[in-house]
Protein backbone atom coordinates (compact mmCIF):
# COMPACT_ATOMS: atom_id res chain seq x y z
CA UNK A 1 0.00 0.00 0.00
CA UNK A 2 2.63 2.65 0.77
CA UNK A 3 4.41 1.80 -2.92
CA UNK A 4 1.05 2.98 -4.15
CA UNK A 5 1.66 6.14 -2.37
CA UNK A 6 4.73 6.59 -2.94
CA UNK A 7 5.71 5.16 -6.04
CA UNK A 8 9.13 5.76 -6.75
CA UNK A 9 10.04 5.38 -10.61
CA UNK A 10 13.15 3.75 -12.17
CA UNK A 11 14.22 7.42 -13.17
CA UNK A 12 14.30 8.30 -9.09
CA UNK A 13 16.00 4.92 -8.43
CA UNK A 14 18.79 5.64 -10.89
CA UNK A 15 19.37 9.07 -9.55
CA UNK A 16 19.08 8.28 -6.03
CA UNK A 17 21.53 5.36 -6.65
CA UNK A 18 23.94 7.81 -7.99
CA UNK A 19 23.46 10.09 -4.79
CA UNK A 20 24.94 7.26 -3.22
CA UNK A 21 27.82 6.74 -5.38
CA UNK A 22 28.78 10.04 -5.20
CA UNK A 23 28.50 9.91 -1.24
CA UNK A 24 30.80 6.86 -1.31
CA UNK A 25 33.09 8.65 -3.87
CA UNK A 26 33.27 11.52 -1.36
CA UNK A 27 33.77 9.53 1.89
CA UNK A 28 36.28 7.84 0.58
CA UNK A 29 38.28 11.15 -0.48
CA UNK A 30 37.53 12.79 3.33
CA UNK A 31 38.59 9.78 4.60
CA UNK A 32 42.39 10.25 2.75
CA UNK A 33 42.33 13.75 3.79
CA UNK A 34 41.57 13.72 6.98
CA UNK A 35 43.80 11.39 7.62
CA UNK A 36 46.65 12.96 5.97
CA UNK A 37 46.22 15.97 7.74
CA UNK A 38 45.99 14.06 11.52
CA UNK A 39 42.18 15.27 11.84
CA UNK A 40 39.83 12.91 13.42
CA UNK A 41 39.07 10.28 11.06
CA UNK A 42 35.44 9.59 12.04
CA UNK A 43 34.84 13.63 11.69
CA UNK A 44 36.46 13.96 8.25
CA UNK A 45 34.21 11.04 6.94
CA UNK A 46 30.55 12.01 8.49
CA UNK A 47 31.48 15.34 6.90
CA UNK A 48 32.30 14.30 3.72
CA UNK A 49 29.43 11.77 3.55
CA UNK A 50 26.66 14.23 4.32
CA UNK A 51 28.76 17.01 1.77
CA UNK A 52 28.95 14.14 -0.92
CA UNK A 53 24.84 12.94 -0.32
CA UNK A 54 24.55 16.67 -0.61
CA UNK A 55 26.34 17.39 -3.43
CA UNK A 56 24.50 13.81 -5.47
CA UNK A 57 20.92 15.08 -4.57
CA UNK A 58 21.91 18.67 -5.92
CA UNK A 59 23.64 16.57 -8.84
CA UNK A 60 20.78 14.43 -9.92
CA UNK A 61 17.43 16.39 -8.79
CA UNK A 62 18.42 19.86 -9.62
CA UNK A 63 21.30 20.19 -12.16
CA UNK A 64 20.02 16.96 -14.53
CA UNK A 65 16.83 18.27 -13.98
CA UNK A 66 14.82 21.06 -16.59
CA UNK A 67 15.76 23.60 -13.59
CA UNK A 68 18.77 23.24 -13.89
CA UNK A 69 19.73 23.40 -17.89
CA UNK A 70 20.90 26.60 -17.19
CA UNK A 71 23.96 25.33 -15.03
CA UNK A 72 24.01 22.57 -17.90
CA UNK A 73 24.41 25.02 -20.90
CA UNK A 74 27.39 26.91 -19.02
CA UNK A 75 30.86 26.17 -19.59
CA UNK A 76 32.44 23.62 -17.43
CA UNK A 77 35.03 26.36 -15.89
CA UNK A 78 32.06 28.48 -15.70
CA UNK A 79 30.49 26.80 -13.43
CA UNK A 80 32.68 26.10 -10.85
CA UNK A 81 31.82 28.76 -8.60
CA UNK A 82 28.09 27.67 -8.34
CA UNK A 83 29.66 24.62 -7.02
CA UNK A 84 32.09 26.17 -5.11
CA UNK A 85 29.31 28.27 -3.14
CA UNK A 86 26.75 24.86 -3.16
CA UNK A 87 29.95 22.83 -1.34
CA UNK A 88 30.50 26.27 1.19
CA UNK A 89 27.25 25.91 2.47
CA UNK A 90 26.98 22.17 2.13
CA UNK A 91 30.33 22.33 4.39
CA UNK A 92 29.14 24.17 7.37
CA UNK A 93 25.51 22.18 7.40
CA UNK A 94 27.77 18.83 7.59
CA UNK A 95 29.66 19.95 9.82
CA UNK A 96 27.61 20.74 12.30
CA UNK A 97 25.39 17.78 11.58
CA UNK A 98 28.57 15.77 12.08
CA UNK A 99 29.81 16.72 15.49
CA UNK A 100 26.15 16.63 16.37
CA UNK A 101 25.82 13.26 15.49
CA UNK A 102 29.14 12.02 16.71
CA UNK A 103 28.84 13.82 20.19
CA UNK A 104 31.98 15.73 19.32
CA UNK A 105 30.65 19.10 20.00
CA UNK A 106 33.59 20.14 21.90
CA UNK A 107 35.49 20.06 18.88
CA UNK A 108 33.70 22.81 17.22
CA UNK A 109 36.09 25.30 18.30
CA UNK A 110 39.03 23.88 16.92
CA UNK A 111 37.12 23.40 13.71
CA UNK A 112 36.33 27.05 13.39
CA UNK A 113 39.83 27.79 14.19
CA UNK A 114 40.90 25.56 11.13
CA UNK A 115 38.05 26.83 9.23
CA UNK A 116 39.84 28.73 6.09
CA UNK A 117 42.00 25.44 6.11
CA UNK A 118 39.17 22.93 6.21
CA UNK A 119 37.34 24.57 4.07
CA UNK A 120 40.11 24.82 1.55
CA UNK A 121 40.32 21.00 1.35
CA UNK A 122 37.46 20.01 1.17
CA UNK A 123 36.36 22.46 -1.42
CA UNK A 124 39.38 21.21 -3.43
CA UNK A 125 38.42 17.08 -2.99
CA UNK A 126 34.99 18.10 -3.71
CA UNK A 127 35.75 18.86 -7.46
CA UNK A 128 37.47 16.70 -7.81
CA UNK A 129 34.69 14.44 -6.68
CA UNK A 130 32.02 16.43 -8.65
CA UNK A 131 34.57 15.26 -11.76
CA UNK A 132 34.10 11.77 -10.55
CA UNK A 133 30.72 12.03 -10.84
CA UNK A 134 30.57 13.54 -14.36
CA UNK A 135 32.45 10.74 -15.21
CA UNK A 136 30.28 8.02 -14.14
CA UNK A 137 26.97 10.12 -15.29
CA UNK A 138 28.84 10.37 -18.77
CA UNK A 139 29.56 6.69 -18.76
CA UNK A 140 26.23 5.17 -16.93
CA UNK A 141 26.11 3.84 -13.68
CA UNK A 142 25.17 0.18 -15.93
CA UNK A 143 27.90 0.12 -17.69
CA UNK A 144 30.79 1.62 -15.67
CA UNK A 145 29.69 -1.58 -13.03
CA UNK A 146 29.42 -4.05 -16.40
CA UNK A 147 32.83 -3.13 -17.56
CA UNK A 148 33.97 -3.00 -13.74
CA UNK A 149 33.40 -6.55 -12.96
CA UNK A 150 33.46 -7.68 -16.18
CA UNK A 151 29.93 -9.21 -17.09
CA UNK A 152 30.68 -8.64 -21.06
CA UNK A 153 34.12 -9.52 -21.04
CA UNK A 154 33.41 -12.41 -22.59
CA UNK A 155 30.06 -12.20 -25.75
CA UNK A 156 27.12 -13.11 -23.80
CA UNK A 157 23.97 -14.03 -25.74
CA UNK A 158 20.81 -11.95 -24.46
CA UNK A 159 17.45 -11.84 -25.28
CA UNK A 160 16.96 -7.63 -25.96
CA UNK A 161 14.06 -5.25 -27.14
CA UNK A 162 15.57 -2.65 -29.20
CA UNK A 163 13.78 0.86 -30.01
CA UNK A 164 15.88 3.62 -32.95
CA UNK A 165 14.10 7.18 -32.67
CA UNK A 166 14.89 9.62 -34.80
CA UNK A 167 13.50 13.34 -35.57
CA UNK A 168 11.22 13.57 -38.90
CA UNK A 169 12.82 15.95 -41.37
CA UNK A 170 16.12 16.83 -38.77
CA UNK A 171 17.96 17.75 -42.04
CA UNK A 172 16.20 20.41 -43.49
CA UNK A 173 15.50 21.98 -39.76
CA UNK A 174 18.91 21.89 -39.06
CA UNK A 175 18.91 24.38 -42.26
CA UNK A 176 16.24 26.50 -41.14
CA UNK A 177 17.05 26.76 -37.61
CA UNK A 178 20.84 26.73 -37.79
CA UNK A 179 23.37 24.79 -36.37
CA UNK A 180 23.80 26.27 -32.60
CA UNK A 181 19.73 25.86 -32.33
CA UNK A 182 19.11 22.86 -33.78
CA UNK A 183 21.41 21.92 -31.03
CA UNK A 184 19.76 23.27 -28.35
CA UNK A 185 16.77 21.66 -29.74
CA UNK A 186 17.75 18.45 -29.99
CA UNK A 187 19.09 18.47 -26.45
CA UNK A 188 15.97 19.40 -25.02
CA UNK A 189 14.00 16.80 -27.53
CA UNK A 190 15.87 13.73 -25.86
CA UNK A 191 15.99 15.23 -22.46
CA UNK A 192 12.12 14.76 -22.95
CA UNK A 193 12.52 11.51 -24.19
CA UNK A 194 15.18 9.57 -22.16
CA UNK A 195 12.80 9.44 -18.75
CA UNK A 196 9.67 7.69 -20.14
CA UNK A 197 12.44 4.89 -21.28
CA UNK A 198 14.00 4.48 -17.96
CA UNK A 199 10.87 4.77 -16.47
CA UNK A 200 9.16 1.97 -17.86
CA UNK A 201 12.29 -0.49 -17.08
CA UNK A 202 14.54 0.27 -20.42
CA UNK A 203 18.13 1.78 -21.03
CA UNK A 204 19.72 4.65 -23.55
CA UNK A 205 22.08 2.30 -25.40
CA UNK A 206 23.42 5.13 -27.64
CA UNK A 207 22.51 9.03 -28.52
CA UNK A 208 23.32 8.95 -32.23
CA UNK A 209 22.90 12.77 -33.94
CA UNK A 210 19.27 13.62 -33.67
CA UNK A 211 18.17 10.28 -31.68
CA UNK A 212 18.82 7.34 -29.87
CA UNK A 213 18.95 3.81 -29.50
CA UNK A 214 17.26 2.04 -26.16
CA UNK A 215 16.72 -1.30 -25.36
CA UNK A 216 15.06 -3.44 -22.81
CA UNK A 217 15.70 -6.96 -21.46
CA UNK A 218 12.66 -9.09 -23.49
CA UNK A 219 10.78 -9.65 -20.41
CA UNK A 220 10.91 -6.10 -19.29
CA UNK A 221 10.06 -4.64 -22.05
CA UNK A 222 7.48 -6.98 -23.25
CA UNK A 223 5.66 -7.50 -19.50
CA UNK A 224 2.36 -4.96 -19.18
CA UNK A 225 3.08 -3.63 -22.44
CA UNK A 226 5.81 -1.83 -20.94
CA UNK A 227 7.04 -0.85 -24.51
CA UNK A 228 3.84 0.65 -25.30
CA UNK A 229 3.50 2.80 -22.64
CA UNK A 230 7.06 3.98 -23.18
CA UNK A 231 6.09 5.33 -26.81
CA UNK A 232 2.77 6.69 -25.61
CA UNK A 233 4.79 8.41 -22.45
CA UNK A 234 7.51 10.05 -25.18
CA UNK A 235 5.00 11.06 -27.66
CA UNK A 236 2.80 12.17 -24.86
CA UNK A 237 6.03 14.03 -23.35
CA UNK A 238 7.22 16.28 -26.19
CA UNK A 239 3.33 17.00 -27.24
CA UNK A 240 3.15 18.75 -24.14
CA UNK A 241 6.31 20.94 -24.64
CA UNK A 242 4.75 21.56 -28.26
CA UNK A 243 4.17 25.47 -27.25
CA UNK A 244 7.70 25.74 -25.58
CA UNK A 245 9.42 24.49 -28.25
CA UNK A 246 7.47 26.64 -30.49
CA UNK A 247 8.67 29.63 -28.20
CA UNK A 248 12.16 28.67 -28.22
CA UNK A 249 12.71 27.47 -31.99
CA UNK A 250 9.01 28.95 -33.54
CA UNK A 251 8.96 25.25 -34.71
CA UNK A 252 7.64 21.55 -32.61
CA UNK A 253 9.76 18.35 -33.52
CA UNK A 254 8.17 15.23 -34.81
CA UNK A 255 9.57 11.52 -34.79
CA UNK A 256 9.34 8.26 -36.04
CA UNK A 257 10.07 5.07 -33.54
CA UNK A 258 11.23 1.75 -35.03
CA UNK A 259 10.99 -1.10 -32.71
CA UNK A 260 12.09 -5.28 -32.99
CA UNK A 261 13.33 -7.87 -30.77
CA UNK A 262 15.37 -11.06 -30.38
CA UNK A 263 18.55 -12.62 -29.43
CA UNK A 264 21.72 -10.49 -29.00
CA UNK A 265 25.31 -11.06 -28.33
CA UNK A 266 26.48 -8.38 -25.64
CA UNK A 267 30.04 -7.72 -25.57
CA UNK A 268 33.00 -5.19 -24.29
CA UNK A 269 34.00 -3.76 -27.08
CA UNK A 270 36.69 -1.12 -28.26
CA UNK A 271 40.54 -0.73 -26.36
CA UNK A 272 41.16 2.71 -25.46
CA UNK A 273 38.05 3.72 -24.61
CA UNK A 274 35.76 0.38 -23.65
CA UNK A 275 31.66 0.11 -23.85
CA UNK A 276 29.45 -2.58 -23.86
CA UNK A 277 27.83 -3.39 -27.82
CA UNK A 278 25.26 -5.02 -29.05
CA UNK A 279 25.83 -7.51 -32.14
CA UNK A 280 23.41 -10.07 -34.39
CA UNK A 281 20.65 -9.50 -36.64
CA UNK A 282 18.09 -8.12 -34.49
CA UNK A 283 19.60 -4.41 -34.10
CA UNK A 284 19.71 -4.20 -37.81
CA UNK A 285 16.24 -5.24 -38.17
CA UNK A 286 15.42 -2.49 -35.71
CA UNK A 287 17.13 0.32 -37.48
CA UNK A 288 14.71 -1.13 -40.20
CA UNK A 289 11.85 -0.94 -38.72
CA UNK A 290 12.76 2.83 -37.84
CA UNK A 291 13.51 3.41 -41.66
CA UNK A 292 9.86 1.99 -42.31
CA UNK A 293 8.75 4.61 -40.37
CA UNK A 294 9.88 6.79 -42.19
CA UNK A 295 8.95 5.31 -45.52
CA UNK A 296 5.31 4.37 -44.63
CA UNK A 297 5.16 8.11 -42.42
CA UNK A 298 4.45 6.44 -39.66
CA UNK A 299 5.08 7.34 -35.90
CA UNK A 300 5.83 3.90 -34.34
CA UNK A 301 6.55 0.47 -36.54
CA UNK A 302 7.32 -2.82 -35.07
CA UNK A 303 8.16 -6.23 -36.58
CA UNK A 304 5.27 -9.09 -36.36
CA UNK A 305 7.73 -10.95 -33.35
CA UNK A 306 7.07 -8.08 -31.22
CA UNK A 307 3.36 -7.47 -32.33
CA UNK A 308 2.71 -11.23 -31.33
CA UNK A 309 4.08 -10.84 -27.99
CA UNK A 310 2.28 -7.73 -26.60
CA UNK A 311 -0.93 -8.36 -25.23
CA UNK A 312 -3.43 -5.40 -26.77
CA UNK A 313 -3.34 -6.37 -30.16
CA UNK A 314 -5.75 -4.09 -31.03
CA UNK A 315 -3.67 -1.06 -31.44
CA UNK A 316 -1.76 -2.60 -34.24
CA UNK A 317 -2.19 -2.38 -38.36
CA UNK A 318 -0.44 -4.42 -40.72
CA UNK A 319 2.02 -2.67 -43.53
CA UNK A 320 2.88 -5.50 -45.05
CA UNK A 321 6.62 -7.16 -45.17
CA UNK A 322 9.92 -4.83 -45.28
CA UNK A 323 13.47 -6.56 -46.90
CA UNK A 324 16.33 -6.85 -44.73
CA UNK A 325 19.37 -6.52 -46.05
CA UNK A 326 21.22 -9.82 -44.96
CA UNK A 327 17.93 -11.39 -43.67
CA UNK A 328 16.63 -14.00 -46.47
CA UNK A 329 12.80 -13.87 -45.31
CA UNK A 330 11.00 -10.22 -45.68
CA UNK A 331 9.72 -8.74 -42.01
CA UNK A 332 6.17 -8.65 -41.08
CA UNK A 333 5.64 -4.72 -39.99
CA UNK A 334 2.95 -3.29 -38.17
CA UNK A 335 2.01 0.55 -37.11
CA UNK A 336 0.50 1.67 -34.20
CA UNK A 337 -2.80 3.39 -34.64
CA UNK A 338 -2.30 7.20 -35.08
CA UNK A 339 -5.07 7.86 -32.36
CA UNK A 340 -2.84 6.27 -29.69
CA UNK A 341 0.68 6.53 -31.22
CA UNK A 342 1.05 9.07 -33.83
CA UNK A 343 2.63 12.22 -33.84
CA UNK A 344 1.30 15.06 -31.23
Amino acid sequence: MSQNLFPVTPTTRRKLTSALVAMAIFTCLGALTTAAVGRPVEIGVTNAALIGLGVGLFEEFYVQSRRGDWLRAMHPLRSIPVYVAVVIVLYFVSLHVAHLVLGRLDDLPTAYRRLPYGLTIFTIFSMVGILMMRVVHFIGLGTLFHLMVGTYHRPVGERKVLLFLDINGSTELGEKLGALQMRLLVRKFLSEVTQPIIDRGGEIYLYKGDGLIAMWDWTAAIEDDAILHAVDAMLARVAGERDTYRQLFGVAPDFRIGIHGGDVIVSEQGDTRRSIGIYGDTINIAARMEEAARAHNAACVISRVIADALADRSRFDEIGQESVKGISAPIRIFKLRTGACGPA
